[in-house]
């Protein structure tokens, strides 16, 4: 085997790179986050834990990542197949969202780019370049200028995002969870028709919008914005993590027609952690779990006010739930930490409701939970894919999900209920059923559901998913990535 030893310059450091002259074309893949192995505590980071291994064994190909230094992470490692190199961000970040936050996320994201540019240089431009999430928009661009092929996956969307938070002031749900004046404010000034538009305006004049004298929440999303532009004017071809997600994906930005496809994540396969449950056990209770980051996105403050409105309208049938929330809620360090707070006082305030709050736990510690639940309440406004849907149903959990794009993808009755969530009014009404109807269900429908769920899971493989990526990395007719 011939290797040269190449070395990266960077204004952020200098990287050993090791180049295998004799091996295939490698991968160089930009990821704001990559964990060290076994340590993933969110959707993002375990997507990347199982792709970027997949990728490898699926291609035979090196994956060379690069991506920000996270709290105590080795600046560089490496599994079976790929390595990683991390950067460091201009300012420490103590966990991954942190970098979201205003005062991180411009160096954060250019620190990224610098160091995938430079790592590109070395691999060379024949390299394909698999770009995860908007973060690395500023990546895209400066790859793409460079002559790499350049793939760009939507693991999720800023446009979308804004879209939804237009909407806080057509919902008083929203309005008291979020206690957003400039958002409400901008919703009522916009009409919804005129919200997509307004969007794609907004990430077209993000570069110079974004140093006018706005709130610092506004002007961050204006930089994210403007990198989920760069991602979809630059990149060749662009992932997104299902069908429906790329429908709506489309939709706001139409110039990704014809270079866009869809790739379900894979479900954890077999065997999974034995079940483990906080509460002592109950025949007759229903253990609901709810899992995710405590953001706006999730939807969890429709779950607390329907927990309440189900307690005021049946308390005997209330008193049999029990509820693990997973991810952090109510002690939150990034965006959305005012919203975490209030919900959690929300759940803590049920009078029959039991809930463990359990915060961030390991990967492991989720599926444990996952297995002992009867069902997973997922009320996302928007969610792309939810990959804690195919993790709660190789456990063999029932969903109850809001009929956002990734669950319209995923569920199908009797395990997988949507819940309508078109009229934002009518959101808390439509889950508070979904919930009375699951308590009416016969322990035996809940164990047939629960084996349709696992059996469903079984279809969806990473390996699968890794084979998808691969054919828009190395395309049999490439097709040329559209500028705004």
């Amino acid at each position: 085997m011939a290797v040269s030893l190449n070395t990266i310059i960077s204004s952020r450091g200098t990287y050993p790179l090791p180049v295998d002259t004799d091996r295939p074309t490698p991968v160089l893949a930009v990821v704001i986050q990559m964990p060290s192995p076994g340590t993933s505590r969110d959707g993002q980071a375990n997507y990347m834990s199982h792709i970027v291994p997949a990728l490898a064994e699926v291609s035979g190909r090196e994956i060379h990542v690069v991506a920000l230094q996270i709290g105590d992470q080795p600046a560089h490692e490496a599994g079976v197949g790929w390595e990683v190199t991390r950067v460091s961000p201009p300012s420490p970040l103590p966990d991954v969202f942190s970098a979201y936050l205003p005062e991180h996320f411009p160096g954060a994201v250019q620190a990224l780019a610098e160091a995938a540019t430079s790592i590109g240089h070395t691999l060379g431009p024949d390299t394909p370049a698999w770009c995860h999430g908007y973060e690395t928009g500023t990546a895209v661009a400066a790859l793409a200028a460079n002559g790499h092929r350049v793939i760009g996956v939507a693991h999720y969307l800023v446009g979308i995002e804004s879209l939804h938070d237009l909407a806080v002031g057509d919902d008083p749900v929203r309005r008291e969870a979020f206690d957003s004046p400039w958002a409400v404010r901008l919703g009522r000034t916009i009409p919804q028709a005129m919200r997509p538009m307004t969007v794609r305006w907004a990430a077209r004049s993000g570069p110079w919008m974004s140093a006018l004298p706005l709130p610092a929440a506004i002007r961050t999303q204006l930089q994210k914005l403007d990198q989920e532009r760069q991602l979809v004017a630059h990149a060749n071809a662009v992932i997104a993590v299902g069908p429906e997600f790329k429908r709506a994906m489309n939709d706001l930005y139409p110039c990704t027609v014809g270079r866009s496809i869809a790739a379900i994540a894979g479900a954890p396969s077999p065997p999974l952690p034995a079940p483990i449950w906080p509460f002592p056990d109950r025949p007759d209770a229903l253990r609901l779990a709810v899992v995710g980051r405590p953001t706006g996105q999730k939807g969890w403050d429709y779950l607390a006010e329907a927990l309440h409105r189900l307690e005021a309208i049946d308390a005997t049938a209330a008193a049999r739930i029990e509820l693990v929330a997973i991810g952090g809620l109510g002690n939150w360090s990034g965006p959305f930490s005012d919203y975490s707070s209030r919900v959690a006082r929300s759940l803590e305030a049920l009078d029959h409701v039991r809930v463990a709050n359990l915060g961030l736990v390991a990967h492991d510690t989720v599926l444990a939970h996952l297995g002992a639940a009867h069902a997973l309440v997922h009320p996302a406004v928007f969610e792309p894919l939810g990959l804690v849907i195919l993790e709660a149903m190789a456990a063999g959990c029932l969903v109850i999900a809001a009929d956002a794009a990734g669950p319209r993808d995923l569920l199908e009755p009797p395990w997988g209920h949507l819940v309508p969530f078109g009229d934002p009014e009518r959101r808390v009404d439509h889950l508070t059923d979904a919930l009375r109807t699951l308590l009416t269900q016969r322990a035996t429908q809940l164990d047939a559901a629960s084996l349709d769920a696992a059996s469903m899971a079984a279809r969806y493989t990473w390996d699968q998913c890794a084979q998808q990526h691969l054919e828009a990395l190395f395309p049999a007719r490439p097709v040329s990535a559209h500028r705004w």
